[in-house]
């Protein structure tokens, strides 16, 4: 069963190396390439991708998923193929319109194949396309409050409808489900803090997460849910604090916080010993992990609010040496009863030890001698002598940000996070007792080294660095999935994907050689799985056979639905190219990096602006351009909107009308606002591009053509 495994892996490996190679290839921009051969490669890739599916099903009965990851490539290179589109002809750089067409035959391949990683592909391309259609990369848009609300909670409910349509089995995909409930939870608290309404968003978000928590503790139980619930609530509090102690800063504002901290902690080891005494499960590992988490959440709101509340008055009160006063209290007054206080509620001893690491960390911090020394050693005591798994994660995080934060203005950051890197590479290696420190251990370790390969302090230092990290990666990949260990492995897969996608921001080293190198190693992983497949002759079908086998009288019309998408874009481009209108714009200039289409240089026009022509947002909007000195293009002051002109229009010989959308006041986008360029060109391109070519065809759409410094 390892084999099979290793053996999935790599083709799982190989695939993403592949399409990551594509994506790098494409987002270069490469010049020495003309669009039709650019635009020939992309369709091909794809339809190689689902005969490689077709063939692969006919011809390797026995491993069937690799048909299958094949079949979702072909789904994934269609979506890079309609952005390289908009690169080619210098559509909006990360339009909404381009996930939503992307969108569309992920969707029917979901419900054709019940294939669950199109059902994830389709939930993900949805809230992008909402994302962007609610923030536009490319042009600015301004919100009211109140439309954000609105917005936030259409989004909440979307999403908690997708998770009861989960949740009770309608739509069968897990991994939906927790995304649904992730997004959900996410837009629901960022409503709570929209400024509007007075108090009814924080009341409202209080009382749907006091129905949640009572929900999955009671009706439908879930501890995971449960403690994602908590953490959200305990996150609400702990804003709404700052806040308002921020708003009401006084003696008697800390007082009552610090009793209300005081309060919150009693009722936590109360309700503990009420739930000790009414279970009858205390004996499962799921009480015990809902009981922890509940502690640990309790334990955190507590002992910041108590913290803060505590410094706050001690500032108030001595005014001078307050970083002394807090530094002491913190190794006398709560890190010392946490060492020698054995018999101590679990609660109490955790809301002390919380409480004395945040004030003492704080102040060691301020205080730029010995002591924050004598605290890093009071916290490896507490480590060696209170080996709990909460107290140790806590002890863990406050010596590596303290000592990281004193280590920094004395040594290279590069060499710090070198030294972390191989500090938790050791834990990891020897804590072999504790499953839950050596996966922390783990994820430091690969954190450290992983924002190591960002660094600039070397070429040859970044050089091995990155490859130093795909290696350990990959081996701990492989190496975590034959030990068995499911949550390492997680890890490690986790991280390998996130330095595969981090390198695309990263100007170190071109999109192109990185596209390369991401081939060769693609055809690596390639030939080391199918040489490992064919030694190990392992069955991977487990009595089911390719989507491709199965249906692909089913699947071939949304192949060809896409084959169309992408041959109508491409003619009616060619066809504003080819009989529209040239016209010369004045611009200005800023230069970004697209998601999915590389480096470009956004563009405003003088035509953007209406003047004192203050429109709606959101409507179609069809301006008049009219001819002026210099052969330069400029707004005539008449537009059409709604059907109706803003005032009697009298056509001259050499008007053009172009389509565009309104943004609110007086401004327009027409949908020629991002220019493409090769890697690295786009600072030259915003510093000499003066003015535009575009070319505007016979319905008013507008393609842009290229730049101009005169």
């Amino acid at each position: 069963m390892k084999n099979v495994n290793v053996v999935r892996l790599g083709y799982l490996l190989g695939i993403s190396l592949l399409l990551s190679a594509l994506l790098y290839f494409f987002a270069s921009n490469w010049p020495a390439l003309e669009r039709w051969g650019k635009i020939g490669i992309s369709i091909s890739v794809m339809v190689l991708f689902y005969l490689a599916s077709y063939l692969v099903a006919l011809l390797l009965k026995r491993q069937p998923f690799i048909s299958n990851w094949l079949l979702l490539a072909g789904c994934l290179s269609f979506g890079v193929s309609i952005a390289l589109l908009g690169q080619i002809y210098n559509s909006h750089a990360d339009s909404y319109m381009l996930f939503v067409v992307w969108f569309l035959p992920s969707i029917l391949f979901a419900f054709l194949t019940r294939y669950q990683p199109f059902y994830v592909l389709s939930y993900v391309l949805a809230h992008l396309a909402l994302w962007f259609f609610l923030d536009p990369s490319v042009v600015q848009v301004v919100r009211t409050d109140e439309w954000w609300y609105m917005v936030f909670w259409i989004i909440a409910l979307l999403n908690l409808m997708m998770f009861w349509l989960t949740s009770t089995n309608r739509l069968q995909s897990s991994a939906i489900r927790y995304l649904s409930f992730s997004v959900f939870s996410v837009a629901l608290f960022a409503s709570s803090f929209v400024d509007v309404y007075g108090p009814f968003p924080e009341l409202l978000y209080m009382l749907v997460g006091a129905l949640l928590f009572f929900a999955f503790l009671k009706w439908m139980p879930s501890r995971g849910l449960l403690i994602a619930t908590s953490a959200f609530l305990a996150l609400f509090l702990l804003a709404n604090f700052f806040w308002y102690m921020a708003e009401y800063f006084s003696e008697g504002f800390l007082v009552l916080s610090l009793l209300a901290a005081a309060a919150l902690v009693w009722g936590a080891v109360e309700a503990a010993k009420w739930l000790k005494k009414a279970s009858s499960h205390q004996d499962k590992l799921w009480i015990r992990i809902i009981q922890e988490a509940f502690m640990v959440l309790v334990t955190t709101v507590a002992s910041l609010i108590a913290s803060a509340s505590i410094t706050g008055l001690l500032f108030l009160m001595i005014e001078d040496d307050v970083g002394y006063a807090v530094f002491f209290l913190a190794i006398l007054g709560f890190l010392m009863p946490v060492v020698f206080y054995i018999e101590m509620n679990p609660t109490i001893r955790y809301t002390l030890l919380m409480m004395g690491y945040l004030l003492g960390a704080s102040s060691a911090l301020y205080l730029d001698n010995w002591l924050w020394m004598l605290f890093l050693l009071m916290v490896v005591v507490i480590w060696i002598i209170r080996p709990s798994i909460p107290g140790r994660l806590l002890s863990q995080l406050t010596f590596l940000v303290v000592l990281y934060i004193k280590l920094i203005d004395r040594i290279e950051n590069e060499w710090i996070l070198l030294l972390f890197f191989l500090f938790q590479m050791a834990m990891y290696f020897f804590l072999r007792h504790s499953p839950v420190l050596r996966n922390s251990s783990l994820c430091y370790a690969l954190l450290f080294l992983l924002i190591l390969t960002e660094s600039t302090f070397n070429t040859s230092f970044t050089v091995v660095v990155n490859l130093g990290f795909f290696a350990l990666s990959t081996f701990l990949v492989y190496w975590t999935l034959h030990r068995g260990s499911r949550w390492e492995f997680g890890i490690s897969l986790g991280f390998w994907f996130a330095f595969i996608v981090m390198k695309y921001y990263d100007f170190f080293w071109s999109l192109l050689h990185k596209s390369f190198s991401l081939l060769l190693l693609s055809v690596v992983f390639f030939a080391v799985s199918y040489w490992l497949d064919r030694r190990s002759k392992f069955d991977g079908s487990t009595g089911s056979s390719a989507i491709f086998a199965a249906k692909q009288l089913v699947l071939l019309p949304v192949i060809v639905l896409q084959l169309a998408i992408l041959g109508y874009q491409v003619w009616s481009s060619e066809t504003i190219l080819a009989e529209g209108t040239l016209v010369k714009l004045e611009l200005q200039p800023v230069d970004p990096r697209s998601l999915l289409q590389g480096d470009y240089v956004r563009l405003s026009y003088t035509i953007s602006n209406l003047g004192e022509h203050d429109v709606a947002h959101g409507e179609k909007i069809r301006v008049v351009l009219r001819k002026q000195q210099d052969d330069l293009y400029g707004f005539s002051g008449y537009y059409e909107l709604n059907g109706v002109w803003n005032k009697e229009y009298q056509a001259m010989p050499e008007d053009v009308v172009i389509n565009g959308t309104t943004l609110g006041r007086e401004r327009v986008e027409y949908g020629i606002e991002s220019y493409f360029v090769p890697e690295g060109t786009g600072l030259e391109v915003e510093r000499n591009a003066r003015f535009a070519f575009v070319k505007v065809g016979k319905k008013g759409d507008a393609i842009l053509e290229s730049l101009s410094e005169h």
